[in-house]
């Protein structure tokens, strides 16, 4: 492997569902509105849009669509929750070594992150998240599909010194609908998380859900499962 892979940060160092449930400091001020059913987000080639619940990538060809009840926020809602208390941001965790802080900051920095959706508010108990991104795979030229990729992470977890209450599956592999993902579990202190990948245009397009509640993976399943991965140009 060449370098880190930046998607191990979405699993070893997505601590976003623990930092969305803690309480907000006194005097929170009042939250961001998530996107109207009726607007929609400015096209942007290799993020996509979104219009009500639906998101749209024309670059990787999909598109998904959220349940009507899970929160789609705007492009400045991670700056005004910050201002209300809570650090929505990616960062690596102070349970790593200060090698392996360095060595995830600096991944963090290669993560292209195309859209956020929560099942509720930050603060909201048992809060679900799930995180659609990318990583540009021409750096590691012998990642030929899913399953190579998901592997790769497992090697990049074996590289490295991680919290010792981090538990990570073996690659396993799903059928959703039309599409064919690979998929890995790991469990920590934070909670529980899967990721759901495969791989267009030489990217990997991740699906990562951070969550408490089993009823939330299966709506990220069934997501998945009614998508359109063969979106045309």
């Amino acid at each position: 492997m060449t370098r880190i892979l930046t998607i191990f940060v979405l699993m070893a160092a997505f601590a976003v569902t623990s930092l969305a449930q803690i309480k907000p400091r006194p005097t929170p001020r009042k939250p961001l509105a998530t996107v109207p059913t009726d607007e929609s987000k400015k096209p942007d080639d290799e993020k996509g849009s979104v219009v009500g619940r639906t998101y749209t990538n024309t670059a990787y060809r999909f598109e998904v669509e959220f349940p009507m009840s899970w929160l789609i926020p705007g492009d400045d809602f991670e700056q005004t929750m910050k201002a209300q208390g809570f650090d929505l941001s990616l960062k690596a965790p102070a349970t790593l070594t200060p090698m392996g802080q360095a060595k995830v900051n600096d991944a963090l920095k290669r993560v292209k992150i195309l859209l956020t959706a929560y099942r509720s508010m930050p603060g909201s108990d048992g809060n679900s998240i799930v995180r659609i991104s990318t990583e540009d795979l021409r750096p590691n030229p012998q990642i030929k599909d899913a399953v190579d990729y998901i592997d790769a992470i497992r090697a990049t977890y074996r590289s490295m010194k991680l919290p010792p209450d981090f538990q990570y599956s073996e690659t396993d592999a799903e059928q959703l609908g039309a599409a064919q993902f690979a998929f890995l579990d790991t469990t920590s202190i934070e909670g529980k998380k899967r990721m759901y990948a495969m791989i267009r245009n030489g990217h990997a397009i991740c699906f990562v859900i951070s969550y408490t509640s089993d009823e939330d993976l299966f709506t990220l399943r069934r997501i998945l499962e009614e998508g359109n991965f063969d979106l045309k140009r």
